[in-house]
């Protein structure tokens, strides 16, 4: 397709499909990155766009493409090596309801949280290796690598550490849970 036609489509459609974008994506960044897949991905497939073929749809389409396959490529990189986001260190992660007490579930998943704010508010030095160990699974050898201070040095503040949040916890009504 020729550029010309394309900075028509862009002229035309343009509003169109970033707000299209923005409604799959739900961020401005990625919605961003997809207008410019999209109109890019129309310029290498050389196909003619007929005005009595609604170009607008066509648009939309290839944007929806483009946005499915990049759902599915992340979903298979995930899988192999899953990632975790700030937000997710942030909060522990939600379990699916295994229909048991609603009422108990909503208590767990409060405290949960209260954790997660009370882990937050830790020095740095303690946050790091309850983080690491308790959110990642690793294991004091390679916490200490990572922080790069003896095994000692880890076991000392993961137990302070614990400390602090049985007793924060306690003091907020959370002390038959630990």
């Amino acid at each position: 397709m020729e550029t010309a036609v394309v900075s028509q489509l862009i002229d035309q459609y343009g509003m169109d499909v970033m707000r299209f974008c923005r409604s799959l994506t739900r961020c401005a960044c990625d919605a961003e990155d997809l207008y410019q897949q999209t109109f890019l991905k129309l310029l290498q497939l050389r196909i003619k766009v007929e005005r009595e073929q609604n170009p607008r749809a066509f648009l939309f389409s290839i944007a929806s493409g483009i946005w499915k396959n990049e759902r599915r490529k992340w979903g298979r990189r995930s899988a192999i090596a899953p990632s975790s986001s700030l937000e997710e260190l942030r909060e522990p992660p939600r379990e699916p309801p295994d229909g048991g007490d609603l009422q108990q579930q909503v208590l767990d998943r409060m405290c949960q949280q209260e954790l997660a704010r009370a882990v937050q508010r830790l020095e740095e030095k303690y946050r790091s290796p309850v983080i690491l160990m308790y959110r990642f699974g690793m294991g004091i050898d390679e916490i200490a690598r990572i922080e790069r201070v003896p095994k000692g040095t880890i076991k000392s503040r993961l137990s302070r550490a614990r400390k602090q949040l049985r007793k924060e916890m306690e003091e907020r009504g959370y002390a038959q849970e630990f």
